[in-house]
Parts: structure tokens; C-alpha cells; sequence
């Protein structure tokens, strides 16, 4: 089968790779739309460090089922499904791929070629979940970012948590997936701040306000604009970005006793202002990945 195999910073090629044959419990699925995760670009780009040589990535899958083991009795050939893509709550080997920063084994993330960018994958027959036929497979693709938006939300409510203003840094996927679940809880104003007027125009589009910001822009001057556009500070700020510059931002802008939902992580180490922090009584809450009640 043809695959694309991460090489080094830079530069993927097309390869032939054997054609997975699915084990027990397992089915082979044929590719039908497969997302590329910003991960996958930062891992491309070697910024991350989150991607190993000879590795084929893409963890967001929409694909048919095209042979099954024979123990599967619950699926179907010819079925259409994504993919829960976290295999096991164990670290990888280091034959599979870098155990050291995610203590699972993800699919095209650290499972070495058993990754989603390629024409098959074999998986186990309970981590695929069926999807209507009325949806096309472009859409459905969006469920894994759909649910890691929906998982840092379910951390906010186990918390208690029910802000009714939100302020989202990034109009990137996650950013507008993040715009999209807040619309759907209680959230009565939401805004979305980036750089770029067209991510802004898509914004706009699924029902968010938008702020557009100039990286020379003071912090300050930025907090002004969104409380000016929310009329007041946002109880809740998600940063999708997860650099030194968008936690600063979003220390900026919180409420007094507000929360930030730290969801992107491009960065690995950012300066906290503690005081800020402190002296505003601001929550901070990390929130990685999602699990299966996010994602079903």
C-alpha cells in the first residue's frame, strides 16, 4: 500500500508499506478523509518534537471497514466509521515511537507506521465507531477535534464550572471547534480573537464575535477591545495556541476569579505571571486530548 512516511523535519515521501492484515479483534479499514491535526504540522516542522523518523502520522480518521478477523461479529465490511484513536492507556515501546511525552499509545502519533496516512489501517474492531452515511466523510473527520473541545468543556463542569461569557484564543480547528461547543452549552457570548481576517470571516460564521489582534499589539490594548466587545471581561479564556504570547493574553483578559481552559500546548514551557494569577484569583485548568464520552 502507499503511505506517507515522515522522514525528518520537512520532508514526508511516498512510500510502499505492506498492507496491514488485521490480527484478532481487529478490522481493516480503507481511507476515506483523514484531517491533519496542527500536532501533525508541528511535528512536520520539528517545532514539537512530537513526531519520530520513519513514522506515518494521521490520528483524525474517517475511512470503510474492508476485512474483518474472524472473531469480529460486531461490524460489518463495508461499514463506515471513524476511529477512536487511543489504543491503550500504556506508553509505546521505543520501537513503536517516543514514549517520554504521552503516556499512550495514539494512533499516528507514537504507534510508529500505524498511522492514518496511508491507504489502510488495521485496528481493533471496538475502537471504531460507526458514522451515518449521510454525512459526508469530510465532516466526519472533524469528530476527534470536536471532541477535544468537548472534553476541556467536561473538565470545566466537573469543576462546577458554567461561564456564561468566553473569549477563545486561536481561530484555528480547536478554536473553532471550541466555538462550536460553547455555542451548544450555556454560553451566552463568545469571541474569538486571531490575526488572520479569513479565519476570523469563518468565526463569524458559526455565531462567534471576533476581535482581530496585530502580534505588536500591547496585551493591555488587547484585553480592551474584548472587554469593550463583550462589555465586560470574559469568565472563561481557552487558549487554543499554547504559546509564551497567547497565556500571557489570556492572563491579560481573564474576569477577576475567572478561569483559563489551557487546550493547545505548541509551547513546552511558558513564563507564568504568578501575580496576576494570584492577586485575580484566575483558575487555570489544562485539558488534553479527550476520552470516550467525548468522543462517541
Amino acid at each position: 500500500m502507499k503511505a506517507l512516511v515522515y522522514e525528518q523535519p520537512w520532508k514526508m515521501t511516498l512510500q510502499d508499506l505492506p498492507k496491514p492484515k488485521p490480527e484478532a479483534g481487529e478490522v481493516l479499514i480503507k481511507m476515506e478523509s483523514v484531517g491533519i491535526c496542527g500536532s501533525d504540522v508541528h511535528g512536520f516542522t520539528g517545532e514539537s518534537g512530537r513526531r519520530t523518523p520513519g513514522m506515518v502520522m494521521g490520528h483524525e480518521v474517517v475511512g470503510r471497514i474492508v476485512e474483518l478477523a474472524e472473531d469480529v461479529a460486531d461490524r460489518q465490511v463495508g461499514q463506515r466509521v471513524t476511529v477512536f484513536n487511543v489504543l491503550s492507556d500504556e506508553a509505546p515501546s521505543p520501537e513503536e515511537g517516543d514514549p517520554s511525552f504521552l503516556n499512550k499509545r495514539v494512533v499516528g502519533v507514537n504507534l510508529g507506521t500505524r498511522g492514518a496516512m496511508a491507504e489502510y489501517l488495521a485496528l481493533p474492531a471496538r475502537n471504531t465507531i460507526p458514522v451515518s452515511e449521510d454525512i459526508p466523510p469530510e465532516v466526519s473527520v472533524l469528530a476527534e477535534p470536536v471532541a477535544v473541545a468537548l472534553h476541556g468543556f467536561h473538565r470545566l463542569e466537573e469543576k462546577g464550572i458554567a461561564p456564561k461569557s468566553v473569549a477563545i484564543i486561536g481561530s484555528g480547528t480547536i478554536g473553532l471547534c471550541s466555538l462550536l461547543v460553547a455555542r451548544s452549552r450555556e454560553v451566552e457570548q463568545a469571541l474569538v480573537l486571531d490575526p488572520i481576517a479569513e479565519k476570523l470571516d469563518r468565526a463569524r460564521s458559526f455565531g462567534g464575535k471576533t476581535v482581530r489582534v496585530d502580534p505588536a499589539d500591547e496585551v493591555a490594548e488587547i484585553a480592551q477591545k474584548v472587554e469593550n466587545e463583550l462589555g465586560s471581561r470574559p469568565e472563561l479564556v481557552i487558549d487554543a495556541v499554547g504559546i509564551g504570547a497567547s497565556f500571557d493574553q489570556a492572563v491579560e483578559m481573564a474576569a477577576e476569579g475567572g478561569t483559563i481552559l489551557l487546550i493547545g500546548n505548541l509551547a513546552k514551557q511558558v513564563e507564568l505571571p504568578l501575580q496576576t494569577v494570584v492577586s485575580n484569583e484566575i483558575s487555570l485548568i489544562g485539558t488534553y486530548g479527550f476520552d470516550l464520552k467525548a468522543f462517541e
